[in-house]
């Protein structure tokens, strides 16, 4: 297989240094033939067809317009094995879109019949502060569809799906005492979920299920809460609950850690837990769009006049709650579907995907957001009582002793229930939802619960494993709440089991043993209804035997449940309109839109619940713990499972997160330097430079000559000493870098309209980031940049400068768990490429260019490359070429990205007006031949620029050891927060202006950089290249900021462990520690001329 990957790559390789260099915008296709290949190794090892799945199919070809599916055959799991297996051909799409109009075909749209005629008049919602151009959710879910406003309103008759033709006398249905008793009444013994599923999985499904069902206390007909997956439970059902969950401060906030659905006090805590999450992950989303400020239409702090604070907060809380709603449906179509087939346990990252557009043979759309009422039958399939785990079964007997006085189950009664519910369930006067507890928890002076109790929560559900689905199964406590249930579905008039099924399409049962297997049960349900046409909806559901776990098959409920959920899950997520045609970038802003969206690359396979518990408990889920990315699956089950993969197995955590340490901030100048220069305080860059390397060694032998950070560290350090010297030990790259620089600017500009002699050129994305990019591939480690000096290169320049950033990001700015897994995927993919082409380097130094080499060598025209890996060599001779590949890789690649963003900082620095003069001293410096004084007065002027505006914010280190830091005793093992930014401006340190700049500072009192004595970054490389660099730049004739936005840099600054911190959006609206763009408007002649510029040597 690795001599077929290798072809393929080359092929690929060849192809892509044939590609045209100027793309004209397009997207090329990259690694073809690399995917092809590896997609039909895939198709080998997990086949997506088998002979034994015939029968499936030739059923539905007899039987699908006849009298049915028959389900036992699995059909619908097989087309998804199919689709997920088929994942990158286009005939899966097709499959899927056939699928998705299978299952939103399966209800009516509009509902055809509801238990009770729905009011006519349509709603008159409660307007916001004044006329918005954003859609909203309105409190109580009308107006979803804007041709039938109230349809699936909270406070209308719930719809019917199915009419009850069979002619059923009510004196003929069994005591539901007694078929409780028969039929659903939990055993003695407990019954584990056979695919591992975690009793979280099921307190997430008590949210789903509570945001689209409440049954009115006194009137069941009408469901109190919307038809749409609105997180109603968290923000409410009308304009008054929601207010009682607002702050209204012009934040567009909650107060901290509130729900408005007091029903979820009385479920397990767990699912109260993850609904905290929720309302925490609304404020941190709320927080993030002020910040962002998009729009440039928020002011932080928000207005004091109460007009324009109202429209401040509205406009901040409604896309706020559009982008979390997102956030409960991609974890509801990633997490929790991902589970319900059985894809994150097969390491599967395909999902389903009902929001897609999908237009049909005969052209029509299949519709979107045309709304949508959920009927009783649903209400009654989703009861899934029997999957309570041992300890929430035993949560639950303990809940209704104490509202039942402690009555026994069996001696309950229906007034009993009834007036506990009136008496605990329904508010009474003032209802502060900013003082509900659950779980035995506490709230501290802010609101707020304890991470640590709330971490304890989740954790425990992770690893409570389950009950399974089957008869017999639902705790005894629970009898009269079955019992209520059964009559409830009698007084709606649902129609019968084999009804329900008929209308799905599925073939009825003919017998009470097909229906289950089991005698004891089906014998039971015979003695009970006589005839399999008269078994209920509900009972007949909740008593169906259950699949067993297999491909597509992860929940394993009974068969016609499983056939039911899909075709729901599609019509609740493709008929809400801010889900499908109002879910757009304008509504949600960029940053939200995209926050929404899952990760396939997250080490989840699919899903947003991993990134949720990292963003709202970030101390309590380390990185790659099992316990964050698989939280619906039982840790035990699922290390089970991911044995068969043993890479798979070894890159996760499996144990239970430790009790995290305390966050210890540090921001005064002189403790900030400590930490950061001290070895007594570790950092974790040369481990994760380790892994990397590691993890691109195919071979594990090979792994082994990886003998461990100490000689990565002592390697890389090896060829860092040589980054200073120019090829030929006479001078430094300065030269090198002022050519580039001038050939990027006079490259990459583009004129303005009408005037032949301005221009503009972004200065950061396609000038100073792309330096370090052209320097490392071309006289350093020789890579194949496609350039205009080397058209037949295979890599574009915006490619590998991304590469290299998110290297640099794992490395040194690896601050959000969020983000590790992906970052460390790319950065060892980085590193398995670069290494492609440094090995065969190494090995035909000194021996002439090798047939290998020159298979390497394709779309590189220069080999200057050789001289410096050669010294590399020299530097490190005990070293074998895998571990100089390593050594040349680290020294280089993690450091390019912040280099150049150390340039960009100093540039935007002295772009702004009022530096005109120390701009104009820059380059006037910069213009003085071989002086060092000038050197050294430029580098004064870049080092206040970096101490006001420093690249890095702050970063991490872990005390390893015992030691006093500002006077607080730090233990061995406890982690520190340096903010950089903090220390910078100490006003012990710079004075009482710390902002305002002094280019005369001693080097021993400037600023702290960030990261240290690292690559490019290091003192000797730096001092010996960028100023010549600032020089050229900043001496363009009538240099100015480019108009508008387009001359600043995207930023936005929020706070970490209470210090601030700078980030930028990209052009993707990701949130990236590097600044991507920043345009600028120059005077150019018609050929550009060197400046005169100071060169020294070292």
């Amino acid at each position: 297989m690795s001599i077929i990957r290798s072809f393929a790559q080359s092929i690929d390789l060849y192809i892509a240094s044939r590609a045209p260099l100027d793309t004209d915008g397009e997207k090329l296709p990259r690694r073809h033939f690399e995917e092809t290949v590896s997609d039909i190794h895939d198709l080998v090892h997990k086949r997506a067809f088998e002979l034994s799945d015939l029968p499936a199919y030739i059923d539905a070809l007899k039987n699908a317009n006849g009298v049915g599916l028959d389900d036992r055959e699995l059909l619908l799991e097989k087309v998804l094995v199919l689709m997920s297996r088929l994942e990158n051909l286009p005939l899966s799409m097709k499959f899927q879109k056939a699928v998705i109009t299978l299952l939103y075909d399966d209800l009516p749209h509009p509902p055809s019949s509801y238990v009770r005629t729905i009011q006519s008049n349509p709603p008159v919602p409660t307007p916001l502060a004044q006329d918005v151009d954003y859609a909203f959710r309105s409190a109580d879910g009308s107006n979803y569809n804007p041709s039938f406003p109230t349809m699936g309103m909270a406070g209308t008759p719930y719809a019917r799906s199915v009419p009850a033709t069979r002619s059923i006398p009510k004196h003929v249905l069994p005591e539901p005492g007694l078929v409780f008793d028969t039929l659903l009444r939990r055993e003695k013994e407990f019954t584990p979920h056979p695919d591992g599923v975690s009793s979280l999985f099921f307190a997430f499904a008590d949210l789903v299920i509570h945001s689209i069902f409440h049954t009115r206390h006194g009137d069941a007909m009408i469901n109190d809460t919307s038809s749409y997956l609105d997180l109603s439970i968290l923000y409410g059902d009308s304009e008054s609950q929601q207010n009682k969950v607002r702050k209204n401060d012009g934040t567009g906030r909650l107060h901290n850690d509130v729900f408005s659905d007091r029903r979820l006090l009385y479920m397990p805590p767990a699912s109260g837990a993850l609904l905290v999450l929720l309302s925490r992950n609304h404020n941190y989303i709320a927080e993030k769009l002020l910040d962002i400020n998009e729009n440039g239409t928020f002011s932080n702090p928000p207005p004091t006049n109460p007009v324009n604070r109202k429209k401040q907060d509205d406009e901040i809380f409604h896309r706020t709650r559009l982008v979390n709603c997102g956030y409960f449906m991609q974890i509801i179509l990633g997490d929790y579907v991902g589970v319900i087939l059985g894809l994150a346990r097969d390491g599967s990252d395909w999902r389903l995907e009902p929001l897609m557009n999908v237009r049909e043979p005969d052209h029509e759309v299949l519709p979107r957001g045309a709304g949508n009422v959920v009927s009783v039958e649903f209400n009654l399939l989703y009861r899934w009582h029997s999957t309570l785990s041992q300890q929430d079964a035993a949560w639950t007997d303990g809940l209704f002793k104490k509202l039942l006085n402690g009555k026994e189950p069996s001696k309950v009664t229906k007034e009993d229930f009834r007036d506990a519910a009136h008496e605990h369930f329904i508010p009474r006067g003032d209802d502060d939802v900013k003082k509900w507890t659950f779980g035995g928890l506490a709230r501290d002076t802010s609101g707020r619960f304890k991470d640590d109790d709330l971490a304890e929560i989740i954790q425990n559900a992770t690893e409570n494993i389950a009950g399974a689905f089957q008869a017999r199964g639902i705790p005894e406590s629970l009898r009269i709440v079955e019992i209520l249930a059964m009559e409830q579905a009698r007084e709606w008039g649902t129609c019968s089991l084999n009804e329900f099924r008929k209308f799905l399409g599925l073939r009825p049962y003919k017998t009470f043993k097909e229906w289950n297997s089991d005698e004891k049960i089906h014998k039971a349900a015979a003695g009970l209804y006589k005839d399999i046409d008269n078994l209920e909806l509900h009972v007949g559901l909740q008593a169906e035997e259950a699949k067993n776990p297999g491909p597509g098959a992860g929940l394993c409920p009974g068969y016609t449940i499983s056939r039911a959920i899909l075709a729901d899950a599609v019509v609740l997520s493709r008929g809400d309109r801010f889900m499908t045609t109002e879910m757009t970038p304008h509504n949600f802003t960029s940053w939200g839109y995209n926050d929404c969206q899952y990760d396939k690359k997250d080490g989840s396979f699919g899903g947003l619940l991993t990134k949720l518990l990292f963003r709202t408990l970030p101390d309590h889920y380390p990185t790659g713990s099992a316990y964050a990315h698989f939280p619906f699956l039982v840790p035990e089950s699922m290390k089970k499972q991911a044995a068969i993969n043993t890479k798979i197995s070894k890159a996760y955590i499996w144990t239970r997160p430790a009790k995290p340490s305390r966050t210890i901030t540090v921001n005064k100048y002189d403790d900030v330097k400590q930490v950061l220069s001290e070895k007594r305080f570790l950092s974790g860059y040369d481990e994760r430079l380790l892994k990397i390397s590691r993890q691109a060694v195919v071979d594990e032998e090979e792994a082994a000559f990886f003998v461990g950070r100490e000689r990565l560290s002592v390697g890389k350090r090896n060829v860092e000493l040589l980054l200073p010297l120019s090829e030929h030990h006479d001078g430094t790259w300065a030269n090198y870098f002022v050519e580039e620089a001038l050939s990027l600017i006079k490259e990459k500009s583009f004129l303005h309209a009408g005037d032949h002699q301005t221009k503009y050129v972004d200065i950061v994305r396609d000038v100073i980031n792309l330096l370090p990019v052209h320097w490392i591939s071309e006289q350093i480690l020789g890579l194949p940049l496609k350039t205009i000096t080397n058209p037949h290169g295979a890599w574009y320049e915006q490619e590998v400068y991304t590469m290299f950033a998110d290297v640099g990001r794992y490395v040194f700015m690896n601050l959000d768990p969020a983000d590790d897994w992906h970052l460390r995927e790319s950065a060892t993919e980085c590193f398995a490429k670069v290494d492609g082409f440094v090995q065969p380097h190494l090995r035909s130094n000194g021996s002439g260019l090798s047939i290998t080499d020159s298979l390497h060598h394709q779309g590189i025209e220069t080999y200057h490359s050789h001289a410096f890996l050669r010294q590399a060599q020299a530097a490190n001779k005990d070293a074998k070429k895998s571990e100089l590949s390593a050594f040349a890789f680290a020294a280089v690649v993690p450091t390019a990205a912040h280099f150049s963003q150390a340039i960009a900082h100093i540039v935007d620095f002295f772009l702004d007006d009022d530096k005109r003069q120390a701009r104009e001293d820059i380059v006037r410096l910069a213009a003085l031949p071989h002086d060092k004084d000038a050197i050294a007065k430029i580098m004064g002027y870049a080092r206040e620029a970096l101490r006001i505006n420093p690249p890095v914010s702050g970063v991490y280190r872990t005390a390893g050891e015992l030691v006093d830091v500002g006077g607080v005793r730090v233990e061995a093992g406890e982690r520190l927060f340096a903010s950089v930014v903090d220390a910078n401006l100490d006003t012990t340190e710079f004075g009482p202006n710390p902002t305002s700049p002094s280019y005369s500072r001693r080097v021993e009192k400037a600023g702290i950089l960030g990261l240290g004595e690292h690559g490019l970054l290091s003192s000797k490389f730096f001092e010996s290249t960028v100023p010549q660099v600032l020089g050229t730049i900043l001496g363009l004739k009538d240099i100015s900021r480019g108009p508008d936005l387009s001359g600043n840099f995207a930023s936005f600054t929020e706070k970490l462990h209470g210090s601030p911190m700078q980030l930028y959006i990209n052009a993707e609206a990701q949130v990236t520690p590097f600044p991507e763009s920043l345009i600028i408007q120059v005077w150019v002649t018609p050929t550009f001329t060197k400046p005169a510029l100071t060169v020294l040597s070292v």
